[in-house]
């Protein structure tokens, strides 16, 4: 998937779950059982009284099981463009008074200047058509000291699915991690005009898929796979499968840390 258009992002996460699709193969088959979303909350540094924004929050998985382990008093808006991903995160939080919810688009942030503490976006940068109004807007809405925690993949992530892909490349348009407008490779680069000091951590991690059929559902999840070639690309996953017993993939993960300018 290349920079989406507002089309492709509305297919994808406004329309229909595929978010889950996809959630669900990793908690399923990842070789780090202690899980990304465990990372992602122990990265946090939070305090009591903080105003914590997430973008592009999903179905809130960076928060579950996480809710009596947060600071007092700290205020948590969690918001994403889709209003299907924010109604089945209100059914998970309903009774936890430090939440609240509203869709809302990154390019276009609802909340005055200043007002977080925190600003998170949690592998979806890569799907903003402007990534630098997107990043204006956080950089606009964070306090002076606030802080910026922005997740996303490798080029290299999904290689080994993807030197499937590429084997089909002129019969369907498929998504390349090396395509994806923010990377773990070039994100410094282009937070750096936002952000003073910036960190970047790593998450080890891959797959290891023993089932042709979850794997087959997690990439037709984010490809348009045409019938005349779904049967070999199931073929040649189901033929690794059966050799080596597992279909493993490399998982290309990390973080940026992100501390505002003061200038801006």
């Amino acid at each position: 998937m290349n920079q989406n258009s507002r089309s492709e992002v509305t297919e994808l996460y406004i329309k229909k779950d595929t978010l889950s699709t996809r959630a669900n193969l990793h908690d399923k088959y990842s070789s780090n059982k202690y899980g990304w979303f465990n990372w992602v909350f122990d990265q946090l540094q939070l305090k009591e009284n903080m105003n914590v924004l997430e973008l592009g929050c999903g179905t809130g998985r960076i928060w579950e099981e996480h809710e009596k382990l947060l600071p007092g008093n700290i205020k948590i808006v969690l918001t994403d463009l889709s209003p299907l991903m924010i109604e089945k995160t209100k059914e998970k939080f309903k009774g936890y008074d430090n939440f609240c919810f509203k869709a809302a688009d990154i390019e276009n942030i609802p909340f005055e200047d200043e007002k977080f503490d925190i600003v998170m976006a949690n592998h979806m940068l890569y799907h903003v058509p402007d990534i630098k109004k997107a990043l204006s807007e956080v950089s606009r809405v964070l306090k002076k000291d606030g802080c910026f925690y922005a997740s996303t993949v490798g080029e290299n992530s999904r290689k080994e699915l993807e030197d499937i892909y590429s084997n089909y490349a002129d019969k369907a348009n498929f998504s390349f991690s090396k395509d994806l407008s923010f990377t773990l490779e070039n994100g410094e680069e282009i937070l750096r005009k936002f952000f003073g000091k910036i960190e970047q951590r790593f998450y080890i991690d891959a797959l290891e898929v023993t089932s042709a059929d979850d794997l087959m559902n997690y990439i037709i999840s984010y490809n348009d796979i045409p019938p005349a070639i779904y049967d070999e690309i199931y073929k040649t996953i189901k033929d690794r499968i059966n050799k080596d017993g597992v279909f493993k993939i490399r998982k290309d993960q990390g973080m940026f840390i992100c501390v505002r300018k003061s200038h801006l």
